[in-house]
């Protein structure tokens, strides 16, 4: 037995201290939802893993659908089940709307644009842009002809690569791109194209290096630190490319050539409203920087999800060719082979259209959508949301959820049909998430995915190559896409 008496008062009070401030380190404060045991220092990043859908999974089953763990010092509430989602960011709308506060997107976005921010300046934004992308969906040069333009250049390049084995992310990476760079900059690009290239390079690498640069938010001291182990330079670099290539000289030019009577772009669009509003002077957030910056968020929210989803999706016409035939007879017997599929064909495509649909549903994007916060302390189904804390919301939880779907591990996708073969979709189908926050180019999402795939599957058939099946299982990053796969495709016509 350590007989205390031996240590001198200074070490006892030593030890205390210690004691006292170990605790306080892993303690949870009064109100906060249950979590795993806390490291000092650390938290609970040291038993993550890799994959958040699977600690998480582990933790809500044993803590509940309301949990919290720590990132290092920084305490993160997850929310799981449809319930609890829907009564949060639907319900409670006005506490679980806003963005938390991030030194990344500090960096990045000087607090403007769209996605990334909160309040008024968020609300303003948000709402131009989706009226903007409704009107651009109906009228002259819709945004269903600046698809099917795309769509025209993409079987171009499709044709040239399809005998060989090849890997189809740069191609419809390519296009899906060019669609967004007509609706926002009126033109399209060569695929060749250097500027293109380069543009699209740094983007992708800015994306795909965000989730190792976001330690700043929770680490800030470590982008003092030598060399760049956390790709936050590289990141901040990304960033200033795709600004001075193509997002500052394009806005530049728009300024300089515009006329309110020739509006046929975002850009245009948003220097049109931009002036009328100055013009009466009303308060506005729409400004050239927070225009800048919101043409970066619309090619982050219309290229990401849409090229990883066709990318998903030939997955699953290899892995089941049987469901990739059955949807070419539905589109042979109701559209032909001679003309182009259109919005219009949709209704009569109910068989493809689940298909897409189980698509998203399976594949599971964005297991965790973006991060939520309250912009005060919260009292939510019994425990206490401090301000600003981040929110993360399963999606994962509701799109995998057996009590939901039956059997949500296997690819079905009769599960949107019901006995008559017509379209039913459960308000648990949340690949988009839901509330307020609902992704920003959802409808063109939707639209480009369906033109894009039923022409594909109209023109091609997709087959391994010796046998090599890609595989169902995804990477994680800031999303869950596909790995590296090779195919054919073998031409219908």
């Amino acid at each position: 037995m350590v007989d205390i008496f031996a240590f001198s008062p200074t070490t006892v009070l030593l030890c205390v201290a210690v004691l006292v401030l170990l605790w306080l380190l892993t303690r949870r404060p009064s109100g906060l939802p249950p979590g795993p045991p806390l490291l000092p220092f650390v938290g609970n990043v040291l038993s993550m893993g890799s994959d958040p859908r699977i600690t998480f999974k582990k933790l809500r089953q044993q803590y509940g659908d309301i949990f919290s763990v720590y990132i290092f010092n920084t305490p993160v509430i997850v929310l799981n089940g449809y319930n609890v989602l829907r009564d949060a960011i639907v319900k409670n709308a006005d506490n679980f709307s806003d963005r938390p506060h991030s030194l990344l997107n500090d960096f990045i976005a000087q607090g403007k644009g769209i996605t990334g921010t909160s309040g008024e300046l968020w609300r303003e934004q948000r709402r131009f842009a989706l009226n903007t992308l409704r009107e651009f969906g109906a009228g002259r040069n819709t945004m269903e002809d600046k698809i099917h333009e795309e769509i025209s250049q993409f079987l171009e390049a499709f044709e040239t690569e399809r005998g060989q084995g090849f890997d189809c992310t740069h191609l419809v990476h390519n296009a899906v791109s060019n669609v967004i760079c007509s609706i926002i900059f009126g033109k399209r690009f060569e695929y060749t194209d250097p500027l293109f290239i380069t543009f699209l390079k740094a983007m992708d690498e800015g994306l795909a290096n965000m989730g190792s640069a976001g330690v700043v938010n929770v680490l800030p001291i470590v982008r003092f630190l030598p060399g760049d182990l956390f790709k936050f330079k590289k990141t901040m670099q990304n960033v200033k490319k795709v600004e001075s290539l193509l997002i500052d000289p394009m806005t530049e030019q728009h300024v300089k050539n515009h006329d309110d009577d020739n509006v046929d772009d975002f850009i245009h669009a948003y220097i049109k409203e931009m002036r009328l509003r100055k013009a009466k002077e009303e308060d506005t957030t729409l400004d050239l920087e927070n225009l800048k910056k919101a043409i970066a968020d619309l090619f982050v929210a219309g290229t990401e999800t849409t090229a990883t989803t066709i990318r998903w999706t030939m997955v699953y016409l290899l892995r089941y060719p049987e469901i990739q035939e059955k949807c070419f007879q539905e589109i042979k017997e109701n559209i032909g082979q001679s003309r182009r599929p259109s919005m219009k064909d949709k209704i009569n495509l109910p068989y493809v259209e689940a298909t897409i649909l189980e698509v998203l549903r399976r594949a599971d994007i964005a297991p965790t959508a973006l991060p939520h916060t309250v912009p005060h302390d919260v009292q939510f189904r019994g425990y206490t949301f401090p301000k600003g804390v981040l929110v993360i919301l399963m999606l994962d939880s509701v799109l995998q959820d057996p009590d939901v779907w039956g059997d949500p591990d296997n690819f079905r996708p009769d599960r949107f049909l019901d006995d008559n073969g017509k379209i039913v979709k459960k308000d648990e189908f949340i690949p988009f998430s839901l509330g307020r926050r609902v992704c920003l180019g959802e409808s063109m999402a939707r639209m480009e995915l369906f033109l894009f795939l039923t022409t594909m599957i109209q023109r091609f058939k997709f087959v391994p190559v010796d046998g090599q099946m890609p595989s169902s299982n995804g990477i994680i990053g800031l999303s869950h896409s596909p790995r590296p796969f090779i195919m054919k495709a073998i031409s219908r016509v």
